[in-house]
Formats: C-alpha cells, structure tokens, sequence
C-alpha cells in the first residue's frame, strides 16, 4: 500500500486533524502518543494499561467476533475482547480496537473486529487497515524496534525474536519489520490451498490438488506484484520448507514475478491444521 487515495470519511477526517494530512502518519503518531501517555517504553507493551489510561474498561468473554469498542449509556468506554482467542491475538486486537479511538466521532457506532488474521484485509477497508497499522505501532513501535530486530539481517529469525519479546503473531511481528524495512525486502504468507478457478472442478466432485499459494506479501521498496494465489515451485525452498518443516533458503525468482531479479529467499513452515502457514522473507541479490 505504497499509494493510497483514501476515500472513507472517517479516514478523511482522520487526515484533516493531522498536520501531515497523512492518514499512515497520522495513525503511527496516535499509537506512539497512547504509548507515550502510558510511559510504556520497553516490550512487550502493556495494552491493558495503554486502554485503562484512555478510559478504557477491557472485558473479555465469549463473543462470535475478535473485538468491538464502544460507549455505553453512562459514557464509559467498553472494548469486548473474545476470550477464545489466543493472548496474542488478544493483544493484537486490543490495540486494533484502541486505534479506532483515533477517528472522529468514533463513539457514534460499535466497531466490530471479526478477522484475526494481520494483513488479510481488503486494501478498500481502509479504517480497518489503519487500525491494524497503529495496533502493529503501538505493540511494536519503531523506537524500539527499528535497529534490534532487522529482517534485512536476521530474516525469519528476527521475526521469530520480535514476536516473542512483543508477545504478537509471527505475522504480525513479519508485517511490522516488513513496513520498518530501510533495505528492500518482502514478507511473505503462504498457505497450502486451492486457487479460486479450482472451484468449478471441485463442485463437480474432481480430483484438484492443493498446492503450496501466496496469501499476501507485505513488501518493502519492492517495485514487484505478487499474484494473490500464485503456487510455489516444487523445488522452490517455500515448497521445500512446507514438506520439511524446517528453515530452508534458496536464490530463486519470486513467486509469479518473471524477470524481476533474484532473490534469497528464507521460508520455514509454521502452526497446525487450520492455523499452518508459510512464512518467507526475501531479499534481492
């Protein structure tokens, strides 16, 4: 999301209040400002206490959606946290629903949080994305961030670091060290599935093999598009890391991307079942 012309009011007013008139800055400024406020300057950050110097009164319980924030008819600030959900996705979502605070008039609708999965939003969704961006700020901010852990250097170990000293999802940790990048370099999710033409044959009862398809990619001073879906080769080190489990690396192009130079490509298989992914970093040669 290099290039963006927003269009939601909600955003559009976000942008007016900022001296940047930038909806990305603005957001990032927000988060540090809560983070600031809560005198939280070492990881992991403490969400809870971020919300409660807000005004803010966490409940968790067992709700069919990630996260809503919203006012009741006393005025107290509620933000309902599903309790199924893992404490990093927990975390993650409190921060995502703490963003939403940052738009104009926000207290006039309940906002819902239903995907829990960082980076998989349509780029259309443009308050939801934004709320992702400053939660990823605010859990990770670039202060202390930005030098210790260095995708450029570590790939998916510095990931992995991230992560666990941030208490947030792999993903999440990918995604932040993706847009923190000062060297070209991509994050990449993938996931053993079918693509969307395999839906016709698959109705008719037809044999149709899942392959190892791009999600999304989180890109940094890369002037390439990955297709959504694209299939990894066979011997590619992201295939090879799906079959093995473990970190595999290879110099090979990018998934779909003919003739746009070559690339170190770090990939190792994580989660179970539902849950398992494929997480690649990649760096040009």
């Amino acid at each position: 999301m290099t290039t963006k012309i927003w269009t939601e009011p909600l955003v559009l007013g976000l942008m007016a209040e900022h001296p940047s008139h930038d909806a990305r800055v603005a957001i990032e400024a927000y988060a540090e400002d809560l983070r600031t406020k809560a005198q939280q300057d070492s990881l992991p950050i403490n969400v809870d206490l971020v919300a409660s110097m807000q005004g803010v009164l966490p409940r968790r319980g067992a709700h069919d959606f990630a996260g809503r924030i919203y006012v009741e008819s006393d005025g107290q600030l509620v933000m309902d946290l599903n309790a199924g959900d893992s404490h990093n996705r927990q975390r993650f979502t409190c921060g995502h629903e703490m963003m939403h605070t940052a738009f104009p008039n926000f207290k006039k609708e309940k906002r819902y949080r239903f995907d829990t999965w960082v980076g998989s939003k349509p780029l259309n969704q443009e308050e939801e994305y934004l709320c992702d961006l400053g939660a990823a700020a605010l859990l990770m901010p670039a202060d202390l961030v930005a030098e210790k852990y260095r995708l450029e250097d570590d790939g998916l170990k510095a990931v992995e670091r991230l992560s666990h000293d941030a208490e947030v999802s792999l993903e999440a940790a990918g995604n932040r060290l993706a847009e923190l990048a000062r060297m070209p370099a991509a994050f990449m999710v993938f996931e053993c599935s079918y693509k969307p033409a395999d839906r016709p044959a698959l109705r008719r009862g037809e044999s149709v093999t899942k392959r190892v398809r791009l999600r999304y990619a989180h890109c940094s001073s890369l002037e390439v598009y990955l297709p959504h879906f694209k299939s990894a080769d066979d011997t590619s080190a992201i295939a090879l890391a799906h079959q093995s489990g473990n970190i595999e690396e290879g110099v090979e192009e990018l998934p779909g991307v003919k003739n746009g130079g070559m690339f170190m490509i770090q990939a190792r298989r994580y989660g179970t079942d539902e849950r398992e992914r494929v997480l690649a970093v990649a760096c040009p040669v």
